[in-house]
C-alpha cells in the first residue's frame, strides 16, 4: 500500500482523457500536517506541499508538473555546498507517469529508468534534489583560499514504506555534447564497447594527480626507493603478454591483477605437468582457448591498456603443489605473499558481472556488447538530460564476487580498481571514483555520487536528506575486529582456505603496524593483542570446523574464530590498541612453544549456573518449543551457590552459547535455572563493561566492575607439562565482585 499520509489530491492532475476530477489542497499546510508543523527556519521540502498546476496540454511535450519545475541547466549547478537544496516533487504512481509519458518527455524518461518496477499501480515516485559531485574551487577573496562547491542531480526514487523498493533509484543529470564537460553525463560508446582511450585517460590522470598514493610502482619511481624494498620472495610469477609465457620476477614491474570468481565452471590451472610448457615463449597462447572468458578478456584488456604483465591466480600459482615435489613449495609461498601481490599491482581488474569465470568483462571483446540502458531527452535547444545509474556500489554488494572470501583481501589491499559491474565500467583509486557515464575527471574532485549514500526521511517536512560516506575499506590497526567481522561473513568454496583467504591482509597489518612481538597464528593476533583477540563472539549457531585427517583434531583450535564455521564479531569491549594494560589481564596466556595449536593458560576457575532466559535482554530468548535449533542463544549467568539472602536467579552476567546447552535444560524438566554448573575462567578486566541491552538497569554497570570470562569444557588427556586440556565453549562478561564470593582456585590449562 502507498504511504498512509500521501494525499492523492493535493497536486494530482489526471492524465488527459481521464474522467477523474481534479482536486487541490486548499487548507494551509500546517493544518494538513499537524504532527509536523513547519517553521520559518525550516525550508519546505515536502513533496505533497500545496501547488497550483497549470492545465495539462499534451501539445507542449511536458506535463503540468514538469512545466512548473521548468528545469534549466543552472538548476544542476555548480553552486556553493552550503546552499539549501530545492524542494522535492511528487510525480504520482508509476502507472500515472507511464501514461503521461506518452506525450511528456520527462515522464517518459522517468518511466524508462524505473527498470523492472513492481506494483506499478501502488509505486509512488518522487524526484529529489541531491548533491552529486563535490569539488574545490578558488575563493573569490584570495587566490590561496578554496571553497567547496557541488553539482546537483535529480534522484528518482520510490517512497513506499515496509516493502522492498519497487525499483532501483537513479539520477537525472544534464548531458554534454562533447562528453568532456565536467560534472555532466556522457553517452557511452555506441555498440556497447568500452572506450579504451577513456580508461587510459583515467590511469594517466590518476598517475599525474595522485602519484605514489595510488601506485607502488609510481611511488618507487618518485622516491627512487631501493628496489629491494618491493621484492617478492622468492618471486612473483606473471603472464608476459608480449612473449605469451609465464615469467618469474623478483623486482617490482607494472602489472595488472585480476580479481574474479571461479564458480562452478572448469578453470584452466597451471600444474607441475604443464608449467614448463607455459614458461616457453608462446606457451600461454597455445593454451589460451582453454582459459575461461574472464581470464581471456582480462588479458586482452591489460594489453589494450599498454601493460605487458598480468597476474591471474589459476595460472600464476601451481595449483597442485601440495607435496615437496616443487623446489620452492610454490603454492605455500605464493599464497603467503598474496598481500604484496594485490598491494603492488598497478591496477586490479574486478570481474563482478557474473557468477563464474565465464562471465567475462562485457565490452572488452567484440561480440560482448552491453545492454544499452541510457535514455536521453531534449528539453530545449541545447539542453538535454539523461538517466544515470548511481547504484553501482550497491549492485557490487549483490554480486557473487562480493560474497566470496578470497575477493575480500583483493578489495582491501588493492590501490586502484577497474570494476566491471552493472553493465558499466568504473575506476576507483585512493582519491577518486570515475565512471564512463559521467564526466568528473578533475584534480579538484572531493566526492562523487558513488562515494556517498543519501538517506531520505519519510517525514514530509524533513530538511535535507542525510548524507553518509560509504565505508572506506582500507585497513587500520584498530580495525582488525571489523576486518575479521566482514571477512567471516563471506563464503569460502573450501573451508580449508578460511585462514589463507585473509592471511594477505594480516601479513600487511603485521608488517606495517605491529611491533616485532605480534604475529598472527590461526588468524589470531598473539603477543600483546592475544587477550583482546580471544573476545570474538559468534553471529550464528556455532559449529566446530572439520577434523584434520592427519592430526586427528579440528583444523584450527577452538580459541580462534577460524576454528568455527560461522561469522563472528568483536563488540566495543575488545580494545585492540597497543596502550599499556598493566594489571588488566587476570589470566596468564601464552602460545605453546612446542605446538602453536595450543595456548598455555594459568587462570582462576569458578563454577556458575546458566539461566535459560536472559532477564536483562529486551529480546529475551522465547520458551524452548518456539526456538529453532539454528538460533543463537544468549544465556544469563547466575550463582552456583548463593547465600540465603541472595535470590537464586540473581543476574551476574551473560554469554552467547550453542543450542546444545539448551538441550541440557530439557533433561532437567525445563527449569529456569540449570541444575548443572559450568566452568568459567577470568580472562581480563572488561574495558567498557556490559552492553546496554544486557542489563535490566544499565546504570548498575557504572557501579560494578566487569570482567571478560570464557566458559570452558574439559577434554580427555593431559597437555604439555601436565596441563589440563580444555576447549572454548563461549566468551561472555560477568560482574567482577561475584568472584570474591567463590573459592579462589587457579589451574594450569592447555587450550586447544
Amino acid at each position: 500500500m502507498p504511504l498512509s499520509y500521501i494525499p492523492r489530491g493535493p497536486d494530482y492532475i489526471p492524465p488527459p482523457g481521464s474522467n477523474q476530477a481534479v482536486t487541490r489542497l486548499e487548507t494551509p499546510l500546517a493544518d494538513y500536517l499537524p504532527l509536523h508543523p513547519t517553521s520559518n527556519n525550516i525550508p519546505l521540502r515536502s513533496w505533497n506541499r500545496p501547488l497550483t498546476l497549470p492545465p495539462e496540454d499534451p501539445s507542449l511535450s511536458l506535463c503540468a508538473r514538469h512545466r512548473l519545475m521548468n528545469l534549466q541547466p543552472s538548476d544542476f549547478g555548480p553552486r556553493r555546498y552550503s546552499k539549501e537544496l530545492p524542494p522535492e516533487w511528487y510525480l504520482g504512481t508509476y502507472n500515472e507517469i507511464a501514461e503521461r509519458g506518452k506525450w511528456c518527455k520527462l515522464c517518459w524518461l522517468v518511466a524508462q529508468g524505473c527498470e523492472g518496477v513492481v506494483r506499478r499501480d501502488e509505486c509512488d515516485v518522487v524526484v529529489s534534489w541531491v548533491g552529486d559531485c563535490r569539488f574545490r574551487r578558488k575563493g573569490e577573496k584570495t587566490e590561496t583560499e578554496t571553497e567547496i562547491w557541488e553539482t546537483l542531480a535529480l534522484r528518482v526514487r520510490s517512497v513506499m514504506i515496509g516493502r522492498v523498493p519497487p525499483f532501483t533509484p537513479f539520477d537525472i543529470v544534464p548531458l554534454a555534447d562533447n562528453g568532456r564537460e565536467l560534472w555532466t553525463g556522457r553517452r557511452m560508446k555506441e555498440g556497447g564497447q568500452i572506450d579504451i582511450e577513456r580508461v587510459r585517460e583515467w590511469l594517466r590522470c590518476c598517475g599525474s594527480w595522485h602519484g605514489g598514493e595510488c601506485s607502488h610502482i609510481l611511488k618507487q619511481q618518485q622516491q627512487s626507493e631501493d628496489p629491494k624494498g618491493a621484492m617478492f620472495d622468492p618471486f612473483i610469477r606473471l603472464i608476459d603478454l608480449g612473449e605469451s609465457c609465464l615469467v618469474e620476477k623478483k623486482e617490482l614491474v607494472p602489472y595488472v591483477a585480476l580479481s574474479y570468481v571461479w564458480g562452478r565452471v572448469k578453470v584452466f590451472k597451471t600444474l607441475e605437468e604443464n608449467i614448463d610448457q607455459l614458461k616457453t615463449p608462446g606457451g600461454v597462447e597455445k593454451r589460451r582457448s582453454e582459459f575461461p572468458r574472464s581470464i581471456q578478456d582480462a588479458m586482452t584488456f591489460a594489453q589494450n591498456l599498454g601493460y605487458r604483465y598480468i597476474w591471474i591466480d589459476s595460472i600464476c600459482i601451481i595449483q597442485d603443489d601440495d607435496t615437496e615435489a616443487y623446489t620452492n613449495h610454490d603454492k605455500k609461498h605464493q599464497i603467503g605473499q598474496m598481500g604484496k601481490i594485490y598491494q603492488y599491482a598497478d591496477l586490479t581488474v574486478v570481474a563482478a558481472s557474473g557468477e563464474d569465470a565465464n562471465a567475462g568483462l562485457p565490452g572488452v571483446e567484440s561480440g560482448t556488447a552491453r545492454e544499452h540502458k541510457q535514455k536521453v531527452v531534449e528539453l530545449s535547444d541545447g539542453f538535454r538530460v539523461m538517466n544515470r545509474s548511481i547504484a553501482w556500489p550497491d549492485a557490487l554488494l549483490r554480486t557473487t564476487w562480493e560474497e566470496r572470501g578470497w575477493t575480500y583481501q583483493e578489495r582491501i589491499l588493492s590501490l586502484r580498481y577497474m570494476y566491471f559491474v552493472d553493465g558499466t565500467v568504473h575506476f576507483q583509486c585512493q582519491r577518486a571514483t570515475w565512471s564512463e557515464d559521467f564526466a568528473a575527471e578533475s584534480p579538484d574532485l572531493e566526492l562523487s555520487a558513488a562515494d556517498q549514500v543519501v538517506q531520505f526521511s519519510h517525514i514530509p517536512s524533513e530538511v535535507p536528506p542525510a548524507v553518509e560516506l560509504r565505508p572506506n575499506l582500507k585497513f587500520q590497526l584498530k580495525r582488525y575486529p571489523e576486518l575479521v567481522g566482514q571477512y567471516t561473513c563471506r563464503n569460502m568454496t573450501f573451508i580449508t582456505d578460511r585462514v589463507n583467504g585473509i592471511q594477505g591482509i594480516l601479513n600487511v597489518i603485521r608488517d606495517h603496524f605491529f611491533s616485532e612481538d605480534v604475529e598472527f597464528v590461526h588468524g589470531m593476533p598473539t603477543g600483546k593483542l592475544l587477550h583482546p583477540g580471544l573476545l570474538w563472539r559468534p553471529r550464528l549457531e556455532p559449529k566446530r570446523i572439520q577434523m584434520d585427517e592427519k592430526t586427528k583434531r579440528p583444523m584450527w583450535p577452538s580459541w580462534s574464530w577460524a576454528g568455527w564455521t560461522i561469522p563472528v564479531y568483536y563488540d566495543y569491549g575488545a580494545d585492540f590498541s597497543l596502550a599499556n594494560h598493566t594489571g588488566r589481564y587476570q589470566a596468564d596466556i601464552t602460545l605453546s612453544p612446542s605446538d602453536p595449536y595450543f595456548l598455555h593458560l594459568t587462570a582462576r576457575v569458578g563454577r556458575f549456573r546458566l539461566m535459560i532466559e536472559d532477564r536483562g535482554n529486551e529480546d529475551a530468548v522465547p520458551p524452548l518449543p518456539r526456538v529453532r535449533p539454528t538460533r543463537l542463544t544468549r544465556y544469563a549467568i547466575t550463582h552456583a551457590t548463593n547465600p540465603d539472602e541472595e535470590r537464586d536467579d540473581e543476574w551476574i552476567g551473560s554469554i552467547w552459547l550453542t543450542w546444545s546447552y539448551r538441550r541440557k535444560f530439557v533433561e532437567h524438566q525445563l527449569k529456569l535455572i540449570s541444575r548443572v554448573t559450568q566452568e568459567f575462567i577470568i580472562l581480563s578486566d572488561a574495558e567498557k563493561g556490559f552492553e546496554r541491552e544486557e542489563l535490566v538497569q544499565a546504570a548498575t554497570a557504572e557501579r560494578r566492575e566487569v570482567v571478560n570470562v570464557m566458559m570452558i569444557e574439559r577434554r580427555e588427556g593431559m597437555g604439555a607439562d601436565g596441563r589440563v586440556r580444555i576447549e572454548r565453549a563461549g566468551v561472555g562478561r560477568m560482574y567482577k565482585d561475584v568472584w570474591e564470593r567463590v573459592e579462589e582456585r587457579w589451574e594450569r590449562f592447555e587450550l586447544g
